[in-house]
């Protein structure tokens, strides 16, 4: 499952969860969590990722994704 399918599929519960966060999909699993995209990009270069999905939650209308 592509990354995109994946964030689509828990959309509804990230967002109720972690609503404004910004969160990092890699290989089918949020790899992280945050308040910023700078945040969530220094905790995957830790762990040396260097593609993913990464997306700020809801709500919907304002957001946008980084492919």
């Amino acid at each position: 499952m592509e990354e995109f399918e994946v964030f689509k599929s828990m959309e509804k519960d990230l967002e109720e969860k972690h609503p404004h966060k910004v969160v990092a999909i890699h290989k089918g699993k949020v790899i992280s969590i945050g308040d910023t995209y700078e945040e969530v990009m220094k905790k995957l270069h830790e762990q040396g990722i260097k593609e993913s999905f990464i997306h700020r939650l809801g709500p919907s209308e304002d957001a946008i994704a980084i492919l």
